[in-house]
């Protein structure tokens, strides 16, 4: 399965995001449809919710592993 990152936009200057596997972007799409309450864990490992009516915008991006470097001074 692929990983994806979908964003959640509730108001300006708002967003959160997730991370979740699925076999395609149309089969996740279909799932983010159907869903009445949005769910995320935050950065505190809180659960948050909230109704799908206050989302003003999703999207779906590919996920990407992040880069890390390293810097030595010299």
């Amino acid at each position: 399965m692929q990983k994806y990152v979908i964003q959640y936009h509730l108001e300006k200057g708002l967003v959160v995001e997730r991370t979740v596997e699925s076999e395609s972007k149309e089969v996740l799409a279909d799932k983010i449809q159907s869903e009445q309450i949005v769910q995320f864990e935050d950065n505190f490992g809180e659960l948050n919710l909230f109704n799908k009516d206050d989302v003003k915008l999703v999207k779906i991006k590919d996920h990407t592993d992040p880069v890390f470097t390293s810097r030595r001074g010299g």
